[in-house]
């Protein structure tokens, strides 16, 4: 496994650029580049970011899917033509980048809750995205959301019988707000687990970072490197956590001593 830190770390602190640049203080083996709005998935601005970050590896682009994903799947010709330009340009950013990944959130719910397979359009759209992402040579990974359809072992068991081939990103904290074990789904998702994002919190339900929380991480960890897990680990944690560089090396730390407790194992 591999330790990595999303630029969304510094969102409000630094502009996509400049967290690309500031990441050049930390020991990092690699990167997510979160970009934050429409004017940022231009092929002048990965080229930008690219610079930036220098020599260190980005292996997933997570652009701000709920600006336009949900509208992929829309009943409007138009809505999902613009959306569809839309996805087009981040994959050319994530091209840009080197980026292995998309980190895609799919359809919103505006109330209640629907899983992955009520979605009328969600085989044949889904099927259009992952053929244009591989023309640029990323590969699409659906992300556990608690706020969108992907949220339960039984909806990664649902997606994966309908696209055998599909990849997954397992959120922790993203899991925890469902209700969810992480390590349940870790073990449904299995093989085609191929990105983590992580973040911890209290017995109160308040996000923080590593180590700063109640989340096993050893637990966790280990689950991964039982499975046979060997990407990247990237902290992903929200701007306010980002303010000072000490917590976040701290934390980073301590998923590095522990990461490389299980790649011994």
């Amino acid at each position: 496994m591999k330790l990595g830190l999303s630029t969304a770390a510094f969102y409000g602190r630094f502009e996509t650029e400049d967290a690309a640049d500031h990441m050049q203080l930390f020991p990092l083996d690699t990167c997510e580049v979160f970009l934050e709005t429409f004017s940022e998935y231009t092929p002048s601005f990965a080229r930008l970011v690219r610079e930036k970050l220098r020599n260190l590896r980005c292996t997933s682009v997570h652009p701000k899917g709920t600006g336009f994903e949900g509208e992929l799947f829309a009943q409007s010709w138009r809505q999902r033509q613009d959306a569809e330009t839309t996805f087009r340009r981040v994959l050319e950013c994530a091209e840009i980048l080197g980026a292995s990944y998309y980190v895609f959130h799919g359809p919103g719910v505006v109330r209640g809750r629907m899983h992955p397979g009520q979605i009328r359009e969600v085989r044949p759209v889904m099927r259009a995205l992952f053929e244009e992402a591989e023309v640029h040579g990323v590969e699409l990974l659906w992300e556990n959301v608690s706020w969108r359809t992907l949220q339960t072992p039984e909806d990664v068991l649902e997606l994966r019988d309908m696209f055998p081939d599909m990849g997954f990103v397992l959120d922790t904290k993203q899991a925890n707000q469902s209700g969810v074990d992480p390590v349940d789904l870790a073990k449904v998702m299995g093989d085609a687990l191929k990105h983590v994002h992580v973040l911890d919190w209290t017995g109160e339900g308040q996000l923080c970072l590593p180590g700063k929380g109640c989340m096993d991480w050893g637990r966790f960890l280990e689950a991964l490197g039982s499975a046979g897990y060997s990407g990247a680990v990237i902290l992903e944690p929200y701007g306010s956590m980002g303010r000072e560089d000490e917590p976040l090396r701290e934390s980073l730390d301590l998923l590095r001593r522990m990461i490389a407790e299980v790649n011994r194992t």
